[in-house]
């Protein structure tokens, strides 16, 4: 490896975060280095759904809720200037969510999230069963017998995950950046209380600053220097399928899976949620579950041929919420981890306010409830 005699920043992990935050840093100049230990986007960047859903699932309002808001707004704008910088279309569309009700008190609640989410100003509109087939062809036949109704979301959107990927990594290698794949990092460089550099098994890579974005393998290199993070892997198993006649219009959303059609004709079925699991393989008994979860309430996805299963570990910590912000105690390193199922979401975002945080010393404010000492005070 001939890297950078001494890189601006180096950052550990090439999923969507840390290609965002290369990305992001290399726009305004920086020195940029990546080191991905296997290939771009082969965590769980790789595997995701890519939707831009905030709405669909949240309870309530909350600072974390306008967070994903904000994440949403940015993926439109960022999807045409990757187009027009590297000529790469990541697939942005704004193809709503559809959430189903197949139960009396799923009803209720997804009621209860359509008139908070309205008096908030956003869009969203309660169908009753008899309305969801007129929304979505492939329920029509089924409402009243399987579903209670459904809430459409018409501004959640999704992306190609690995698309994005690409097409940001493909950016900041325009504007100067260099991305090593395969190349492990094995520990953080420290120096008294400063983090230097990251050493890899081709030698050292020295940094004025470190970014740790390196999903659920952040945890070990971060307590190399006496942080600790109490990260843990969520294993998400997703079917892709290929539909040659009819296929969803939409995302169709439930509370167990979802399914989500691609341009091409691919419809992603996912996803599990098994934490603790380190094993990235997909197993029968996930693909079994998510086969009989959907076939509960979207009986025509039987007609769906299957293409494969796949598998990635999710880094998660145990509010749900990502850390991003710079290491207490630690100069010159910053975290960018534990996404959880919102990589896709807010990668755009954290990269834009990683990159504030380095070269202006200033972390967006409303990041400032997702740092790194709210698990170590107390």
């Amino acid at each position: 490896m001939t890297p950078f005699t001494s890189p601006d920043v180096v950052v550990v992990g090439g999923g969507v975060i840390g290609c965002s935050i290369a990305y992001h840093l290399a726009r305004e100049g920086a020195r940029v280095g990546v080191v991905e230990r296997e290939q771009l986007a082969s965590g769980a960047s790789g595997i995701a759904a890519g939707m831009l859903a905030p709405q669909v699932e949240a309870p309530f309002a909350d600072a974390f809720f306008e967070l994903t808001l904000a994440g949403r707004a940015t993926h439109a704008q960022l999807a045409e200037r990757l187009h027009d910088e590297v000529g790469l279309d990541v697939e942005y569309r704004a193809t709503g969510i559809l959430r189903v009700a197949r139960t009396e008190s799923e009803r209720v609640d997804l009621q209860r999230m359509h008139r908070w989410q309205t008096a908030r100003g956003l869009r969203a509109e309660w169908l009753e069963p008899a309305a969801l087939g007129d929304c979505e062809p492939l329920l029509a036949g089924v409402a009243g017998r399987l579903l209670a109704g459904g809430l459409w979301l018409p501004d959640e959107a999704q992306v190609r995950s690995p698309r994005l990927v690409e097409a940001l990594a493909s950016a900041a290698t325009q504007r100067g950046a260099r991305i090593y794949e395969s190349t492990w990092a094995v520990a953080l460089e420290r120096a008294g209380d400063r983090v230097c550099g990251v050493r890899t098994q081709n030698g050292i890579v020295h940094a004025g600053t470190v970014v740790l974005a390196a999903g659920v393998w952040s945890a070990d290199l971060a307590r190399g220097v006496g942080l600790d993070l109490p990260l843990v892997p969520v294993k998400g198993q997703v079917v892709t399928l290929q539909a040659r006649d009819a296929r969803p219009r939409h995302v169709i959303w439930s509370g167990d899976c979802y399914l989500v059609p691609r341009v091409d004709g691919q419809v992603l079925l996912g996803a599990t949620e098994e934490e603790g699991n380190y094993d990235a393989r997909p197993t029968l008994a996930g693909v079994g579950r998510l086969s009989e979860s959907v076939l509960e309430f979207v009986p025509a996805a039987g007609s769906l041929h299957f293409e494969g299963a796949w598998a990635g570990l999710r880094p998660a910590v145990p509010d749900r919420r990502p850390i991003v912000g710079q290491a207490p105690s630690l100069e010159q390193l910053v975290v960018a981890t534990a996404h959880y199922r919102n990589g896709v979401l807010l990668g755009p975002l954290t990269g834009q306010a990683v990159a504030d945080l380095i070269l202006r010393d200033h972390l967006p404010h409303e990041w400032a409830p997702f740092g790194v000492e709210r698990f170590l005070t107390g």
